[in-house]
């Protein structure tokens, strides 16, 4: 990661101890954030269904890893956590500082230049936070009751009727 990559955030939070993907709210009625709590600061991401979807994709292929289950059922933030920065993103970055083995978020808050906050994750952290996203996006949705699989909105092909 280049000094110039990191001058398009005007706050950089830090490496994460917390990195968690979350839904609010009923299901249908849902919004999705991303809850970070970093050595220099804390946020809450705003984002929508699609974009944390994409988001772990990215993070998935990017660590070339596999999709595992996490937990089940809903989540709902903790009530005492301590918010620096709480805003919708407009556009996310994702990118890889090879030097200390770290990943970064670059979150921009406004389509104006530098209005962004950087925070960075390892691997494991990064890699169960998609797992957790997978998970949280599809939260809200009917499972199959033979496999387990969320159904989607059109017809469902479960794998042990075929």
């Amino acid at each position: 990661m280049s000094a110039e990559d990191r001058a398009h955030a005007q706050d950089d939070i830090g490496l994460c101890a917390v990195l968690e993907a979350e839904s609010v709210g009923p299901a249908g009625e849902r919004f999705f954030r991303i809850r970070a709590s970093a050595e220099h600061g804390s946020a809450l991401l705003w984002l929508e269904k699609g974009e944390l979807r994409e988001l772990a994709h990215t993070i998935k292929r990017m660590l070339r890893s596999s999709v595992r289950p996490t937990f089940r059922g809903g989540q709902e933030g903790a009530a005492d956590f301590r918010v620096d920065f709480d805003f919708k993103v407009v556009s996310l970055a994702f990118g890889h500082d090879r030097a200390n083995e770290r990943y970064m978020l670059l979150a921009q808050r406004s389509e104006d230049e530098g209005d962004a906050i950087v925070l960075w994750a390892d691997r494991d952290m990064l890699d169960r936070f998609a797992d957790q996203a997978f998970e949280v996006h599809d939260g809200g949705r009917e499972r199959c009751a033979l496999c387990g699989a969320p159904m989607p909105e059109g017809r469902h092909i479960c794998p042990r009727v075929n």
